[in-house]
């Protein structure tokens, strides 16, 4: 090849390769100035920012840190005043605290050589208490024992007590009896005393008139009507008497309303009562006070 081709070759080629490092240049300038452009936005100056007061800044804007500094340095003063003062009040207060921890300890060798005492006391009594826990349990079992003691001597009692009513009522009903007996005895008596009388003075008259007593009727009984006046057993009162001509061994006919009842018969007569023996073959019912009685002529 002939040298001035190669020469021209070289000449293109060199003129390339500026161009090349000549665009590269540019860019790499570009690059450059907008790094620069950032430095300059994000600049700082740090003698303001340490040396701003708070006067001196902007809405939104912090002081500098001088000021931050000596504010922190007054605050640090500050609380090395308190810490000195809190300083004399703990020595002050660790002081007393020994004073009264001193005392404490006294009043608790105090205190201990009380509780010491207490235990002892304590011990007997506890002995004393499971002395009288073991009386407590006896004196329970007595007591249980007593109840139930108590419970059959009431139901005793209740028995017995039942027993007694019924021979009080019993007694207080043949009391009643034997007191309606007394008086009917009495009546009777004095019925007996008065009929004495009246056969004696009989005998006189019919002795005067020359009759006896087995010459009289005897099977002639006047139709009366009455009332029961008492009963007792098999035992009547009625209203009926001597005056008004019954006598012993008169039959009554005893009814109740329409109702017959049955039949008793005089066992003694008094001037204007008479006690009757009621006849169980004859019975229709129970007699009671009230009841109608009449005679009946026999034939």
């Amino acid at each position: 090849m002939p040298r001035a081709a190669i020469f021209a070759d070289n000449t293109d080629r060199m003129n390339i390769l500026g161009k090349i490092f000549v665009f590269s240049l540019f860019i790499m300038s570009l690059v450059l100035m907008t790094f620069a452009g950032a430095v300059f936005v994000s600049h700082t100056n740090w003698k303001d920012e340490i040396e701003r007061t708070p006067e001196q800044c902007r809405p939104g804007q912090r002081p500098g840190y001088r000021s931050l500094v000596e504010d922190a340095e007054k605050r640090r003063q500050e609380l090395q005043q308190e810490i000195a003062t809190l300083s004399e009040r703990t020595t002050a207060s660790e002081r007393s605290l020994s004073q009264e921890l001193a005392k404490l300890r006294a009043a608790l060798d105090e205190k201990s050589k009380g509780v010491d005492e207490l235990q002892g006391k304590v011990g007997a009594l506890e002995d004393k208490e499971q002395e009288l826990t073991g009386r407590l349990e006896t004196s329970q079992q007595e007591l249980a024992a007593a109840i139930e003691r108590v419970g059959a001597l009431r139901d005793e009692v209740k028995q017995q007590q039942g027993r007694v009513d019924d021979q009080v009522k019993r007694a207080a009903k043949i009391a009643a009896e034997l007191e309606e007996a007394k008086a009917f005895l009495a009546m009777a008596t004095e019925r007996k005393e008065q009929l004495e009388k009246q056969v004696a003075n009989a005998r006189i008259l019919l002795k005067q008139s020359g009759l006896t007593l087995d010459s009289l009727p005897k099977d002639r009984v006047p139709t009366l009507a009455g009332d029961v006046l008492a009963v007792t057993q098999d035992t009547i009162q009625v209203s009926l008497g001597a005056d008004d001509g019954l006598q012993v061994g008169h039959d009554l006919e005893i009814f109740r309303g329409d109702q017959y009842i049955g039949r008793a018969t005089v066992r003694s007569v008094t001037p204007d009562r008479a006690i009757a023996v009621l006849k169980r073959e004859f019975s229709r019912g129970i007699v009671q006070r009230g009841d109608k009685v009449t005679t009946r002529l026999k034939a």
